[in-house]
């Protein structure tokens, strides 16, 4: 009887093993995988370069495989080496890379005050399933869609690894748990240590599509205040050597983006006493000069206001302050000695400083009695 049970169970058993054997030979990509890689491209998601080296399609096993992967050796802009080189999608390098110009590298100016030169990934492209468990179902790395990263290496050549840096010093922590908040607003699913015991030593991040649109971020980002404040540096300019208080002489150094206060310049000398000039002795010191009175509107008549034959400006006087002037004599004026009309104007002493009044003399214009000498030649 149980011989007779065990034949008619083998076929099922055997159908099992195939499936579970061929899982990838039965089913095919989805159609948006396509999509989304042509799409990145033609929107020049990743330019081809030395460090961005398109390859040929991977084309299986089962629904495994790209249409347009690149292998990849650096990112931003070949400033960043990949370690090892990784074998991804469009899609996934475009997110990569802008991740690390701009969250990466401030974080890392921000808690270390150097840059990351490097990143050690620990998985790009794998045909497999999910956390690499068999009969699992297939993981975003199968599409070249994901990437595990379980380092970085900052310029003086030190590695501030995942798993340990995880609860390491405060600088590691802080800069990790930047770097995977930055992770979470730009991946839909992020998976840090923490969120199961598969990722204890490194940040997972792919653009697998969800259900309605959601993202896992795992565990919740927490992110530290950042001790500094700083920018990443422009990508391929030459970095300002700086070495830490801390650090031997000998260690590879960069000086972080912050601001630091310049020492403030000497106060100038105060001007020395003015001498006393030979004039001063003489009448005393001079007096402060008289303010200038900015100048008033013309009076409301119909003559032109009175001026001054002295080379200045045309000075024009209020009517409230002029005196009275005689019959047929323009505002302003005076009658002078023996009946002349004279005008009068406010003039300063450059020595003393003191304010006069001065009269002129009408132009009455009248013919010279004296013959005019004859000019000579080249006196004219």
């Amino acid at each position: 009887m149980s011989r007779v049970s065990f034949w008619f169970l083998l076929p099922a058993l055997l159908l099992a093993v195939a499936l579970t054997g061929c899982r990838f030979g039965l089913e095919t990509r989805d159609p948006w995988r396509v999509e989304a890689e042509e799409q990145c491209i033609a929107q020049k998601g990743v330019i081809p370069s030395a460090f961005m080296e398109p390859i040929p399609a991977i084309d299986g096993p089962g629904m495994c495989g790209m249409e347009h992967p690149f292998r990849v050796t650096a990112l931003a802009e070949g400033n960043v080496v990949l370690e090892p080189a990784g074998k991804l999608a469009c899609p996934v390098i475009h997110q990569v890379d802008m991740w690390v110009q701009d969250v990466v590298q401030p974080a890392a100016l921000a808690w270390f005050g150097q840059p990351v030169v490097a990143i050690s990934q620990m998985s790009a492209y794998s045909c497999r399933g999910m956390n690499g468990q068999a009969g699992a179902k297939i993981s975003e790395h199968a599409f070249g869609n994901a990437l595990d990263v379980g380092a970085f290496r900052i310029a003086d050549g030190r590695w501030v690894t995942v798993k340990n840096g995880w609860k390491g010093t405060q600088e590691e922590r802080g800069f990790l748990l930047q770097v995977q908040a930055g992770a979470c607003e730009r991946f839909t699913t992020v998976l840090a240590p923490g969120s199961n015991v598969f990722h204890y030593d490194h940040i997972h991040v792919d653009l697998m599509r969800h259900e309605k649109g959601r993202t896992i971020c795992k565990p919740a980002p927490r992110p530290m205040p950042a001790p500094l404040i700083a920018k990443a540096p422009p990508l391929g300019a030459q970095q300002p050597e700086f070495a830490p208080a801390s650090a031997p002489a000998e260690a590879p150094s960069y000086t972080p983006a912050v601001y630091t206060p310049q020492p403030q310049a000497a106060p100038p000398p105060p001007a020395p006493e003015p001498q006393p000039s030979f004039l001063s002795n003489l009448f005393g010191p001079r007096p402060a000069p008289a303010p200038v009175a900015e100048p008033l509107p013309p009076p409301p008549s119909s003559l032109p206001p009175a001026t001054v034959s002295s080379g200045r400006a045309p000075q024009p006087y209020p009517a409230a302050q002029q005196p009275p002037s005689p019959q047929g004599v323009p505002p302003g004026w005076q009658v002078g000695p023996q009946g002349v009309p004279m005008s009068y104007a406010p003039s300063s002493n450059p020595e003393t400083g003191s304010v006069k009044r001065k009269y002129y003399t009408a132009p009455i214009p009248q013919a010279s009695t004296l013959p005019l000498p004859k000019a000579k030649a080249g006196e004219d």
